[in-house]
């Protein structure tokens, strides 16, 4: 299939942006996307990362696809059983199929991945279908009208033509940022004191953030300290998909005018580490970025992290985010956020805090498909 006729029919159903970890299948998709001032394609550090980023564009109301090569697939069989089927985000897959069974010799890493490619993608809750160029358009078409995300496998040579890449002209630079002086941080609140102090900023009347919270305690936490009601239409609480709220944050800003927040944990930033550079990458001026780090997974038991062995807010600095501090009290933390959230992005702030939570602390009552349905509605109101 030409890329032409692939990319129009993209452009047809509202298909402008992706995101994704290259094949040489699909060489000629990503050079017409670059090449094409009406479309915008995201590289990603990873394959999670790629769903996460198409999910948060698609969320913000713009359809997205997600790209990669099968070897792939694997990396993101987490945000695509946790998120897209969870949620019934209707992002659009596009899977290579290397290591064809049928197909010419391959790479021996292919093989299994090769044999079972179309089968995991169906195991992870997605309908799924050979890039038939005949059928391509009927099926996208029908996948889109019933809102449910569907993959595509993408056999050697279907995609054809298109541009070359443009030549690298690589030039870094270095010790390019301005370091926070040396400190030590003890923490002195829980990370709820923490989350009371950032409701104010949260719940902005005028201008509220987009607000996504990581799966875990932080997200059971901000839903019971005010949204036990059901009130807050600006918060998406992530259920699994660990380490993809930046992502998915980075793929609603890179579509969406206004400011989005990211509440993290320092286990799951540390997870998707290579998404501070995408983030950087990108430099998505509405884009902010908190990590309330206690030093551990607590939900699972509260087992420890590297996080302190690392200057968080310095490796933000050195991917390219604008501005970044680090706190550990909670009126501290506030104000910083605050001249954060006043300023172009991409931000981030780490909170050092204690770990523990209440023996009592609840689960948010809403069902994903609900949360999800709320906050794109949000969304689309808040342009």
């Amino acid at each position: 299939m030409d890329i032409g006729d692939f990319g129009s029919v993209l452009k047809r159903h509202g298909i402008a942006h992706g995101s994704g970890v290259p094949c040489s299948y699909f060489k000629p998709l990503v050079n017409y996307m670059g090449a094409d001032p009406e479309l915008d394609y995201l590289p990603a550090a990873s394959e999670g990362e790629a769903v996460a980023i198409a999910a948060g564009m698609t969320t913000a109301g713009h359809h997205a696809f997600a790209l990669m090569q099968n070897s792939g697939l694997g990396n993101a069989v987490n945000p695509i059983t946790s998120m897209l089927y969870i949620y019934k985000m209707p992002v659009t897959l596009l899977v290579s199929h290397r290591g064809q069974p049928d197909g010419a010799p391959d790479e021996p890493q292919h093989e299994r991945m090769g044999q079972i490619t179309e089968e995991l993608v169906r195991l992870s809750g997605i309908e799924c279908g050979v890039l038939d160029p005949e059928r391509f358009e009927r099926t996208l078409e029908d996948a889109l009208k019933r809102g449910v995300p569907y993959g595509w496998v993408c056999q050697k040579g279907t995609l054809t033509g298109g541009p070359k890449a443009p030549p690298i002209d690589l030039s870094v630079t270095t010790s390019q940022f301005e370091r926070p002086p040396a400190a030590r941080y003890t923490p002195s609140a829980t990370r709820e004191e923490v989350l009371k102090q950032f409701l104010p900023l949260i719940n902005d009347g005028a201008a509220p953030p987009a607000v996504v919270s990581t799966t875990g305690k932080l997200s059971r936490e901000l839903y019971e300290l005010d949204d036990r009601e059901h009130t807050r239409d600006n918060r998406f609480y992530m259920v699994g998909s660990m380490g993809c709220a930046a992502g998915f944050g980075l793929g609603i800003s890179r579509v969406h005018p206004g400011r989005v927040l990211v509440l993290d944990g320092d286990g799951a930033l540390l997870m998707k580490l290579g998404t501070l550079a995408t983030v950087g990458w990108a430099a998505p001026k509405g884009f902010h970025h908190v990590v309330i780090d206690n030093g551990a997974h607590e939900s699972t038991g509260g087992q420890p992290t590297a996080s302190p062995a690392v200057d968080t807010a310095s490796v933000a600095l050195a991917c390219g985010y604008r501005r970044a501090a680090t706190a550990s009290d909670p009126e501290d933390a506030a104000r910083l956020l605050a001249e954060h959230l006043e300023s172009d992005g991409p931000t981030l702030l780490r909170v050092v805090v204690k770990t523990g939570s209440r023996a009592d602390l609840g689960r948010p009552k809403l069902a994903p498909v609900d949360v999800y349905a709320r906050f794109r509605a949000f969304l689309s109101g808040s342009r």
